[in-house]
């Protein structure tokens, strides 16, 4: 039985598994959105190829993990075997897909033959003008088109898969459109909307974010008028936190997920995934990948049980960081200009992510399902 070492005393971690796994199935996409993650790195963006994924989901199944989302900081159905992906996973696992939505309806009959549960469609504005300028290479209206094409084939094939969810990036620009977007988004034929905030990849975007230390004080007021459309429009709506609260949780390591990227690489989570820049709190910050293994290199089981990784994951758990985002003497700290280590030892760090406070949100299945037998 593994034991760690915990200040005074020793901590036996669960004998748990990842339950719900990240797969980044391409780091290519098909748009430029204005504050993407992929703006701020130099990695050259390529598919995953099959026999790498069929690696990753052989060890995944071994595992046994339970839902599979193609996701990750490229566009899954960009893949030039988006249709081989789904079939290779299908029947193994519960499949979810975070994608923008372009090209559904050009493979909608494979999402909903391989019953593809989850169809997360990030949408930061439903204003024709407003979209276009956050999604680089997108229309509106083609967008509607294809969810209404995925929505088409599902009632041609009797199936109550997938559910269409959305996810909003919420920005000083588009904040005030949100109680209006909620009834849309129902109509349009979501069942949820999934609300988060901006992290800043670009200096000039950090006048944009709502949250922090001083937030907006119109966010609670439009919030609370959304919360009242979604009642009315019967569409399930997931806030995010505005303000730095005492107490943390992860979403991915509290929950038993992980990451694996095009590479093959295991990371804890999404937002150290790879390597780039962020502006946290108004701060350029790197933002160093975490990884723990290879999946070429290591079988994933022994990566998840490593003792390094295992530590990792009890220190997140027990909030054993530093809280960077509220701390007095951040602007002035050296170590706080990276995730590479924190002034409690930590290396990594988890310190001043936006996950670990509830600030940004990415999809979860245990979430979504419960605000659904609500």
């Amino acid at each position: 039985m593994l034991s760690i070492r915990m200040g005074r005393g020793e901590y036996i971690p669960p004998n748990t598994y990842p339950r719900e796994v990240h797969v980044e199935v391409t780091s290519e996409c098909n748009l430029n959105c204005e504050f993407c993650y992929r703006r701020s790195w130099d990695e050259t963006p390529r598919d995953m190829d099959l026999e790498l994924y069929s690696e990753v989901l052989d060890q995944l199944e071994s595992i046994g993990t339970e839902f599979v989302w193609l996701s990750g900081w490229g566009e899954p159905t960009y893949h030039k075997n988006f249709p081989e992906l789904l079939e290779i996973a299908s029947g193994r696992f519960r499949l979810g897909i975070l994608t923008n939505g372009v090209l559904l309806g050009q493979y909608a009959e494979d999402i909903v033959s391989h019953e593809v549960e989850k169809v997360v469609v990030s949408v930061d504005s439903l204003d024709p003008e407003k979209y276009g300028h956050i999604k680089v290479g997108s229309e509106l209206e083609s967008l509607f088109e294809s969810i209404k094409e995925l929505k088409e084939e599902k009632k041609r094939q009797g199936s109550k898969y997938p559910s269409i969810w959305f996810i909003k990036v919420l920005m000083k620009t588009n904040l005030e459109d949100l109680p209006e977007e909620v009834k849309r988004a129902s109509e349009i034929g979501a069942v949820g909307l999934i609300l988060s905030n901006l992290i800043p990849t670009q200096e000039h975007l950090s006048d944009q974010v709502l949250y922090g230390r001083n937030p907006d004080p119109k966010t609670k007021k439009i919030l609370h008028i959304a919360r009242g459309k979604a009642i009315l429009s019967r569409i399930k709506l997931v806030e995010p936190e505005f303000e730095y609260r005492t107490d943390r949780f992860c979403p991915f390591v509290g929950r038993d997920q992980l990451a694996i990227n095009r590479s093959g690489d295991v990371s804890p989570c999404l937002f150290a995934l790879h390597n780039y820049v962020a502006w946290i709190d108004g701060r350029r910050k790197k933002i160093n990948q975490i990884k723990f293994g290879n999946i070429l290199k290591r079988n994933l089981r022994d990566i998840w049980w490593d003792k390094r990784y295992a530590e990792f994951r009890a220190h997140v758990e027990l909030l054993q960081f530093p809280s960077c985002n509220d701390c007095p003497y951040e602007e002035f700290c050296d170590m706080a200009s990276s995730n590479e280590l924190d002034c409690w030892g930590n290396t990594p760090s988890c310190a001043a992510c936006p996950y670990y406070r509830r600030i940004v949100i990415c999809p979860r299945t245990e979430l979504m399902e419960r605000l659904l037998l609500r």
